[in-house]
């Protein structure tokens, strides 16, 4: 291969690349579906579309509770594996509207994989998992 030719090809290299990045950063937000088991039985199975670096919360009522769950999304990179970083804090409201933080589990996923995370509550005798499949998106 002679100068130019390496030079063409080291010019397209470079345009490939910078675009792969482009269309990473024209996505501002996250879709991101979840399941919530709580103990093996699905409780919630939320749907969220989220802006990157801020936070969406989602509540849920039974008969016995109201829970909540809240997500912050951003671009994260570990190891040179590109991914999202999600950190959650689940937990429950009282009848007075206090909140009480039951975990703050994290997730780095990459995109498109089912990613999931347990946590065994102390003192509740529940084990929480929860999974998430998440997808850059332009909000």
């Amino acid at each position: 291969m002679n100068k130019a030719n390496i030079l063409g090809f080291l010019g397209v290299l470079v345009f490939l690349t910078s675009a792969a990045f482009a269309n990473i950063s024209q996505f501002n937000g996250y879709d991101l579906k979840m399941k919530l088991s709580v103990n093996g039985k699905i409780i919630s199975a939320p749907h969220i579309l989220t802006k990157a670096g801020e936070t969406t919360t989602i509540t849920q009522k039974t008969e016995d509770e109201e829970s909540f769950v809240e997500v912050t999304a951003i671009d994260g990179s570990i190891l040179g594996t590109e991914g999202i970083m999600m950190t959650f804090v689940v937990g429950t409201i009282d009848k007075d509207g206090q909140r009480t933080i039951t975990s703050r589990p994290q997730i780095f996923a990459k995109e498109n994989k089912q990613s999931k995370v347990t946590v065994e509550q102390d003192g509740r005798n529940e084990i929480l998992l929860l999974s998430v499949v998440a997808k850059r998106k332009s909000l």
